[in-house]
């Protein structure tokens, strides 16, 4: 079982370990890399309670995400402040295989709706077949693809790359 709760200043170091895995997994294996978040961004995020981990039973963090209520620069004319958006998941290198992506999806459900939302949605390296299909796996709804130009109002890791788009309904 896996309960989500908002993320601590103290676990920082914590998700920077998980997500410097991912990044390592990913120059591994060849996969487009994530970018690295400087602290201030996710310790922002944590401060408004817009980061969230997963514990299990032991209180073994599973893992983390965050959270927006708007996201125009991927969902350009869709973003009609009706979803919640996940980002930056990252899993505990000792829980791969885990059901991180599913629990959160589920969990998000309840949020948005908490929150007047109508949609959970996320994005992800649209090159990134095995990802995407692991995605779809945990019930995430594909919604088309996203190229995205040299937009100066994103991150630059966002310029000239392809995303895969996900959108689930809120039941």
């Amino acid at each position: 079982m896996i309960r989500i709760v908002p993320s601590r200043p103290s676990r920082l170091a914590e998700f920077r370990e998980y997500w410097d895995a991912a990044v390592a997994y990913q120059t591994r294996y060849g996969v487009a890399r994530s970018p690295v978040f400087p602290d201030s961004i996710i310790a922002e995020e944590i401060g408004v309670e817009r980061h969230f981990m997963a514990l299990r039973d032991d209180e073994v963090c599973a893992g983390f995400f965050s959270v927006t209520a708007s996201d125009r620069g991927i969902w350009g004319e869709r973003d009609r402040d009706d979803a919640i958006y996940i980002h930056r998941m990252c899993v505990n290198p000792l829980a791969k295989g885990g059901s991180l992506a599913s629990d959160a999806l589920k969990w998000a459900y309840g949020y948005a709706a908490g929150r007047g939302r109508r949609f959970v949605r996320m994005d992800t390296w649209g090159d990134n077949d095995r990802l995407i299909d692991y995605y779809k796996a945990c019930g995430y709804r594909p919604a088309g693809f996203q190229d995205i130009g040299n937009d100066p109002g994103l991150p630059a890791h966002y310029h000239g790359i392809r995303l895969a788009l996900f959108e689930n309904p809120v039941a």
